[in-house]
């Protein structure tokens, strides 16, 4: 019997036991798809490795959404309305 451990941000545990083989292959697909796998047997991540994650989600959720709206800012425009010139 395999097992996969899933770190979340919030204190909260469950177990489950998947037998329906095809529903298994169909989460592991999912889970590459939408999570970062870590090659070492490492289960705990940095601060700074969970920040980067953090940020990383952040970064592609701006993009998708200069994307969808088709509004861009320039660093400069932004330096100026945040007053960091």
């Amino acid at each position: 019997m395999g097992q996969i451990v899933i770190d979340i941000a919030t204190k909260k545990k469950r177990r489950y036991v998947m037998r329906d083989a095809s529903q298994v292959a169909t989460l592991l697909d999912t889970l590459d798809e939408s999570a970062i796998r870590l090659k070492s047997k490492t289960s705990k991540l940095t601060r700074q490795q969970l920040e980067d994650i953090r940020d990383g989600e952040a970064a592609m959720r701006s993009l998708e959404e200069m994307q969808r709206t088709g509004v861009s800012y320039t660093v400069d425009e932004l330096r100026k309305k945040f007053g960091l010139l």
